[in-house]
């Protein structure tokens, strides 16, 4: 297949750039890439230019831009999602025979829930498909919500009222900054009796190839079945092997491209990352 030589090597420049968790200058691309700096630069601003990188002031790095973010929460970006992930929020819910749901935020900052399957047990949870008004108080929205940037979690919490729910519901910055932190760290997301008394969940995050956060799965049961220790463990467990098991489904529908090795004159070779 004919390879455009410059479009190949400014999408590998940018794959590079949203790879890397403290974003990359222009020397640093230059030498992976075996590039004239010049090059870069000019490839980078472009991005630059039109809102796909961003370049910050004080350490000139290049980062994503909002763009690239809206870019990647466009409804038709998420539809292959629902599509594939169905069967595995399916079969997580049978094991569990608990409520499943996995669930991704859109550019503006509206909580869908992607794919659902309810509980087969009398008393169950039942889940919305708009949860956007109480991301703040369910697992999988505290989850999405953790794993914002700065910029974007600023802006959703300064549009939004916390809505107190009930009694635990956690309605402050303070309380939810630290909250998220915290989720961050133990990898998962809970809530128990936060939105409706007496309903408690658990939720770990999705990721695409590069690392970064654009879905979350999602168990919900009565509170009284959710809080033995055995039962948490089991269910967090379920979890985490369904969210890699979308992870790779994913990867393997739309397989990333590690960035090319270029020689001295430019030409690159495409090499495909392995499956997580």
């Amino acid at each position: 297949m004919p390879t455009v030589l410059t479009l190949d090597k400014s999408l590998s420049l940018l794959e590079a750039i949203v790879r890397s968790p403290q974003g990359l200058g222009t020397r640093a691309l230059a030498k992976e890439f075996g590039l004239n700096v010049a090059t870069v630069h000019n490839i980078a601003m472009t991005f630059v230019h039109r809102g796909y990188l961003r370049q910050d002031e004080h350490t000139r790095h290049f980062h994503a831009g909002l763009r690239l973010h809206l870019l990647g929460r466009a409804p038709a970006s998420r539809q292959p999602l629902g599509a594939i992930a169905r069967r595995v929020v399916q079969r997580l819910s049978a094991e569990l025979n608990e409520s499943v749901m996995l669930a991704s935020m859109d550019s503006g900052y509206h909580l869908s829930n992607i794919a659902f399957a309810p509980s087969k047990q009398a008393l169950r949870v039942q889940e919305p498909e708009d949860m956007s008004a109480f991301a703040h108080c369910t697992a999988v929205g505290k989850v999405l919500l953790a794993h914002l940037d700065d910029s974007h979690l600023a802006t959703f919490l300064a549009d939004r009222t916390l809505e107190r729910h009930t009694d635990k519901t956690l309605t402050t910055r303070t309380a939810l900054h630290r909250e998220f932190a915290q989720i961050r760290t133990q990898g998962y997301g809970q809530t128990q009796d936060e939105f409706s008394i007496g309903v408690s969940a658990y939720a770990v995050p999705i990721r695409d190839p590069w690392g970064a956060v654009f879905a979350a799965i999602g168990a919900s049961a009565p509170t009284l079945r959710m809080q033995k220790t055995e039962t948490i463990k089991t269910t967090l467990a379920g979890l985490r092997a369904s969210a890699a098991e979308i992870e790779k489904l994913l990867s393997l529908e739309s397989p990333p491209v590690s960035p090319p090795k270029c020689s001295p004159i430019g030409k690159p070779r495409s090499l495909r990352l392995p499956t997580p």
